[in-house]
């Protein structure tokens, strides 16, 4: 069941038992738009709830185990991922936090922005705006850049992202079968207090200039 993240960040384990209860929402103006690029979990959890919606149990479920070691002693699980919705949307934002190491340290020290729409092929601000990069990005950064304009935002992704972007390509041959895979990648950029990176994978069967069929990517932007 999907609840309102707003509830579900006051009710996660370990973060702040019980204040759910009260009259009280049990956070203050500033933690609700503090964001969460190295911000402490509870925040950001508090940051993400007043915009998103998403599933109480499977974040909980994570976080109750954030501090758990491996059989060598070393911190195990550190990642928090998130399947974020927009309200009365359909569209999912797939939001991955790392938190600091070793545990336990709630830093939040990295976030990973798995955007529903692919702002590679992007280049007016309507397009943009369907790829919910703006909600993700202003979301998470929160204080750290609260005047963030909208516009400003999509010419930093098209002007100094995109002209940053290596691609490697490798073609494979299995009988008269051609197989690509393209990877690319940027160095991190810095914005608004931030540094942002873009990280993409495809494949697809054919050749670059003649594919087959749609190629299976995995996109995401890192902010560290």
């Amino acid at each position: 069941m999907r609840v309102p993240a707003a509830v579900m960040g006051l009710l996660l384990a370990g973060l702040e038992p019980g204040i759910a209860a009260s009259s009280n929402p049990g956070y203050t103006p500033e933690e609700a738009h503090a964001g969460c690029y190295k911000t402490d979990l509870r925040v950001c959890m508090i940051s993400l709830g007043t915009v998103f919606w998403f599933d109480m149990g499977t974040v909980a479920a994570q976080i109750a185990k954030r501090n758990e070691l491996d059989v060598n002693g070393r911190t195990a699980r550190r990642k928090i991922t998130i399947d974020a919705r927009p309200p009365g949307k359909t569209e999912i934002i797939g939001i991955t936090l790392t938190l600091a190491s070793p545990a336990p340290n709630d830093r939040v020290e990295k976030v990973e922005l798995d955007l529903p729409g692919d702002p590679e092929l992007a280049h007016t601000a309507s397009e943009y705006d369907s790829t919910y990069l703006y909600d993700a990005v202003s979301t998470v950064l929160g204080s750290r850049c609260p005047a963030l304009d909208r516009l400003a935002l999509y010419r930093f992704y098209e002007n100094s992202i995109k002209p940053r972007e290596t691609v490697k390509t490798n073609v494979r041959k299995y009988g008269i079968f051609h197989y690509t895979q393209r990877v690319i990648d940027t160095a991190p950029v810095p914005f608004c207090g931030a540094a942002f990176s873009l990280h993409s994978r495809s494949e697809f069967t054919g050749t670059p200039d003649m594919p087959n069929r749609n190629p299976k990517t995995l996109s995401f932007i890192d902010i560290e």
